[in-house]
């Protein structure tokens, strides 16, 4: 029965190493990482995420006058494999002191909120509007129907009551009240007008029933003949 070696695992990172042995990687410095990637709250428990594995490492020789990175593996203890960091070792230059990265990091959160995205609150309805919002969901379609209807019918109502001429004689000294917008337009134009003449092209008719006819029309209160009042535009011509 053959017996296989277990594959040994990442080692927990220790606080403090006594090996001499410096990386000759150049150093890291701190101005160089984010501020949020370095924890100075207790100086002599400092750490850093490595630039090479991004994990959180130690920083050993606090007390002495080298700085650097204690021996770590990649990967996280008893998990993954062991596999040795190029950056272990690594001397660590502090060029900034712990008031100045307080600073820096209390600056990169402030920015870092100001882009994260707020909830945008919608507007409230004013008292109007919330009663009639209201009132559309208890009356219901059919009710809204009906309601328009007897709108409708009051509306006619009220437009027969304006094409009405009030009775008596009219006033002698006030000016004559226009009454071309009580009747219809054809109504109120005599049934014949004699020979109408087109001012384009010249072409005449006998009476307003032929040009009727014809397709006569008016444009800017002149006789135009079907041919020639086609070159307008739909909205300018005016059927007799």
């Amino acid at each position: 029965m053959s017996i296989t070696a277990a594959k040994p695992t990442a080692m927990e990172r220790p606080r403090r190493t006594r090996t001499k042995r410096v990386s000759a990687l150049p150093p890291v410095r701190l101005s160089q990482l984010l501020p949020s990637h370095i924890d100075l709250r207790d100086p002599l428990k400092a750490v850093l995420v490595c630039g090479d594995c991004e994990t959180w490492v130690p920083i050993t020789g606090m007390q002495s006058k080298v700085q650097k990175l204690v021996p770590h593996h990649t990967g996280k203890a008893h998990v993954a494999a062991a596999l040795h960091c190029r950056s272990s070792n690594r001397r660590v230059e502090f060029d900034m002191t712990i008031p100045e990265w307080r600073h820096a990091l209390s600056d990169a959160g402030t920015e870092a909120s100001s882009r994260q995205a707020t909830a945008v609150l919608p507007k409230a309805f004013s008292p109007q509007t919330d009663r009639t919002l209201r009132g559309r969901s208890v009356r219901g379609a059919v009710g809204r129907r009906a309601e328009w209807a007897a709108a409708l019918y009051r509306v006619r109502q009220a437009d027969q009551l304006r094409r009405t001429v009030p009775q008596g004689a009219q006033p002698v000294e006030g000016p004559e009240v226009p009454l071309d917008h009580l009747v219809p337009r054809q109504a109120a134009e005599p049934p014949d007008q004699g020979p109408l003449t087109c001012e384009r092209c010249g072409t005449s008719e006998s009476s307003l029933v032929d040009a009727v006819a014809a397709g006569w029309c008016r444009i800017a209160c002149r006789s135009h003949c079907g041919r020639c009042a086609g070159r307008f535009p739909a909205w300018t011509r005016i059927p007799f």
